[in-house]
Formats: structure tokens, C-alpha cells, sequence
């Protein structure tokens, strides 16, 4: 019984799924870094690594990710990543869209 074909399956999809997993590793070590360096708070490193899954970000979004906290405090978070330069802010007042730098 020849398995040769099953193991280069089996290890190809290992391989994907290693890479996978020491690509958001870096994500994550990334945005902790930022973090620190920054001094940014829980939420702000919350929406750091969201941004760094996803790309882009709404204050919707951002509520969704932290559901105890107020829509201002989300805002004023959101406002201070924009200040220290980490994201970009493009879009109306109501339909502000926020992305990495």
C-alpha cells in the first residue's frame, strides 16, 4: 500500500496552516509592540489588532469588539490612534472609516 500521495496531502496542508499561524504570530507581536511603545490602552490595542486582521474599521466595528464600553470613549480611543499617527481616518462624519498606516 503505497501512502506517498496521502503524506505530500497531508504535509502540504500542514505547511499552510503553519504559515497561517506564524503570520497572525507576527500580527500579534506587532501590534503588542506597537502598543507598548505607544502607551496605547486595552481597547486601542483591541482595535490595532483588528485593523490588522481586517484591513479597515468603523466606529460599528469597533463597538462590536468592545460591547461594555461608550460609543465616546470608543471615539476619543479611535481620535488618539489618529493623533499618534497609527491609523488614517477617511470618510464622512457618521461613516468614518479607519485604516493602518
Amino acid at each position: 500500500m503505497d501512502l506517498t500521495g496521502w503524506l505530500d496531502f497531508f504535509v502540504e496542508g500542514l505547511a499552510t496552516q503553519m504559515d497561517e499561524v506564524k503570520e497572525r504570530g507576527q500580527r500579534t507581536i506587532k501590534a503588542d509592540v506597537l502598543a507598548r511603545k505607544h502607551g496605547l490602552n486595552e481597547r486601542q490595542s483591541v482595535a490595532l489588532r483588528f485593523l490588522q486582521e481586517h484591513g479597515k474599521m468603523t466606529i460599528q466595528d469597533f463597538e462590536a469588539q468592545c460591547p461594555t464600553a461608550n460609543r465616546r470613549t470608543l471615539q476619543r480611543d479611535l481620535k488618539v490612534l489618529a493623533e499618534k499617527r497609527l491609523v488614517a481616518v477617511s470618510g464622512a462624519t457618521n461613516r468614518l472609516e479607519y485604516r493602518l498606516l
